[in-house]
């Protein structure tokens, strides 16, 4: 039978329902793996708004696989966080419309916010707000 405290550890390595699914303010927490050492040692844990799309990827001279959007190309098995390839954009549901927000955001009085019938459209109009 395993040591108890060696299952407490087990814990830290288990993907929660945060790592999976947004929560209703679209948010969750960046699902790549931490290692220490060589032993697994958590989640990035970082805010995430969504999943890594899906990319083309190609694998150079050495084998290793990159993607050609340059998104990070590793083991993202949940929701990510920008840095892991993940959406620089939240979106929820505001009333009856998706809301697209910055991760900055404040309110809708003093941050700027895109509205849409659809989360991609949201976050277009978003796009189109913060343009320079």
């Amino acid at each position: 039978m395993r040591d108890p405290a060696a299952r407490r550890g087990d814990e830290k390595m288990r993907m929660q329902e945060c790592h999976r699914k947004l929560d209703k303010d679209g948010r969750g927490k960046c699902s790549v793996p931490m290692w220490s050492n060589g032993c697994p040692d958590g989640f990035c844990e970082e805010d995430a708004y969504g999943q890594r799309p899906e990319g083309e990827t190609y694998r150079d001279a050495s084998g290793r696989i990159h993607r050609h959007d340059g998104l990070y190309d590793g083991y993202v098995p949940g929701l990510a966080c920008p840095a892991h390839g993940g959406p620089k954009t939240r979106v929820f549901m505001d009333g009856n419309a998706w809301c697209a927000v910055l991760p900055d955001f404040v309110n809708l009085q003093e941050s700027p916010a895109g509205f849409g019938d659809t989360p991609d459209l949201a976050r277009a109009a978003l796009h189109e707000e913060t343009k320079p």
